[in-house]
């Protein structure tokens, strides 16, 4: 988190996210990758909230997430989580985590 949030203030800026995604990506994603992202935004957490969707993505990314990501079902889950986890396989592929 202290690499795309350097002040500490809490949150993660649209920029600051694509800049990390960028340096951290190369030219491919990989489902690891992807999942990595959408948990700094989610906070270090299993699931991933509307909500922090909207805040952090554009909204056309961020309604496309929304619609495509399952419930998760975690014990850990709260009303309204999404599963990234699940999404990012889908899109890329098998994950090692």
């Amino acid at each position: 988190m202290s690499i795309v949030d350097p002040n500490r203030m809490g949150l993660v800026t649209f920029q600051a996210f694509i800049d990390f995604m960028s340096r951290e990506t190369a030219d491919t994603d990989t489902a690891d990758q992807v999942m990595a992202s959408f948990k700094v935004l989610a906070g270090d957490k299993n699931y991933i909230l509307a909500d922090e969707l909207r805040r952090e993505l554009p909204p056309d990314q961020a309604e496309y997430c929304i619609a495509r990501m399952a419930p998760y079902t975690g014990p850990d889950g709260v009303p309204g989580a999404l599963d990234y986890m699940s999404f990012s396989t889908a899109l890329y592929g098998e994950s090692d985590l």
